[in-house]
């Protein structure tokens, strides 16, 4: 039976994170200003507007980028390397709840914001201009 399911390869989901990244990097920009800023109102208004992107969006990003990008990697790349981007994807989920957590209870959360944006602009980051690159070189030859 040909059922014509059309599977993504590694290079393909390593082409649609990259994409994803752009997304989420406009909403951290807006809130990473506004934190800098200590704009209470923009603030809470720009988290807001970014729960669905920072939470759904952000935990399907990671869950795809554990399961098709470093699983694989993994194997080709060593886990020396892959490991420190597990690890920062535990912090970010970490930071992201206390944020909406403080949020919930009525607080500004000025410096968690602005460590959260950091947090995930870095690493994206590193991913698109070290790990990304370093995987296709190595699936392509």
């Amino acid at each position: 039976m040909n059922f014509n399911v059309e599977r993504k390869t590694t290079v393909d989901v390593l082409e649609q994170l990259t994409a994803e990244h752009g997304g989420l990097r406009a909403h951290l920009e807006r809130i990473q200003s506004a934190a800098e800023a200590q704009d209470a109102a923009a603030l809470s208004a720009r988290l807001e507007a970014a729960r669905t992107a920072l939470t759904d969006d952000l935990d399907d990003h990671i869950a795809l980028e554990e399961a098709e990008a470093f699983n694989p990697l993994v194997q080709i790349l060593g886990d020396g390397l892959v490991e420190p981007f597990y690890e920062e994807h535990v912090e970010i989920r970490v930071l992201r709840d206390e944020v909406y957590t403080l949020l919930a209870r009525g607080e500004t959360p000025y410096e968690p914001s602005l460590h959260l944006c950091e947090l995930i602009l870095a690493h994206q980051q590193r991913e698109d201009l070290m790990l990304f690159p370093s995987a296709r070189e190595a699936l392509i030859s």
